[in-house]
């Protein structure tokens, strides 16, 4: 590659990852942040899960906000897979953000649903006779049996397998080698988590998968690889 050619090729780099990792400070930063303002929703039992609704007027907002920024997150994992040069690097950093893409979408229509219909359905309860209340909590049960397992799959694949792959990546190429093994490490463990409690819903509690691996953990370590990929872009000093 010449000069000429490689000159704007090498600012468009530092470019995608500046750019890169700021969304992803952003967007790991309000992640977090509204998932602890979303708390932990009974989602067994369906009648405390419409009582959880009534103290939390912004639950529609959290969850349509937690989709955004999720979008924001994938920014970093998207800069730094474009910045391989590695070819099997290359092809594991685009099959995570692929599955990354893919656990976006899934997300982003599981949170939004539950997000509008749960609130939705405490307001009616609040007001309806008892056989009105007895039919608002079979929905709410088929709302929360509806979204139980899309949501453990968004998981998987947004937060589980890409950390996996792009850490690999990592690995293979011009990145720290703690920061691709922490990724491997808890993409890993996001993945095996959220695939045993999708084929057995009682095997640990809910708050560790959404709360302390897909929204701190994760987060943690996206913010990591953003601090990474912003330092890539300083200027070198060159020998006189």
């Amino acid at each position: 590659m010449s000069l000429e050619t490689s000159a704007p090729h090498a600012a468009r780099e530092r470019a995608a990852l500046r750019i890169g990792g700021i969304c992803t400070i952003v967007g790991a930063c309000v992640f977090a942040v509204v998932r602890i303002l979303h708390g932990d929703t009974p989602a067994a039992d369906a009648t405390a899960s419409l009582d959880f609704m009534s103290g939390r007027p912004h639950y529609a907002f959290v969850h349509v906000t937690a989709v955004v920024a999720a979008l924001l997150g994938l920014a970093a994992p998207i800069g730094a897979a474009g910045s391989f040069t590695d070819p099997v690097a290359w092809a594991l950093g685009r099959i995570g953000v692929v599955s990354a893409v893919a656990g976006l979408a899934v997300f982003g229509v599981e949170s939004t649903s539950e997000g509008l219909a749960l609130p939705e359905l405490a307001h009616a309860a609040a007001g309806a006779s008892p056989a009105e209340q007895a039919d608002l909590l079979r929905a709410a049960r088929a709302v929360l049996a509806g979204t139980h397992g899309p949501s453990l799959v968004a998981v998987a694949l947004l937060f589980g397998l890409p950390l996996v792959l792009v850490g690999a990546g990592l690995l293979r190429d011009a990145y720290p080698a703690w920061l691709a093994w922490a990724g491997i490490v808890i993409g890993a463990g996001t993945f095996a988590a959220a695939v045993g409690q999708y084929l057995d819903p009682d095997l640990m509690p809910g708050s560790v998968i959404y709360g302390l691996l897909a929204s701190v953990l994760a987060q943690l370590w996206l913010l990591a690889l953003a601090a990474t990929l912003l330092r890539r872009t300083r200027p070198t000093r060159r020998n006189a």
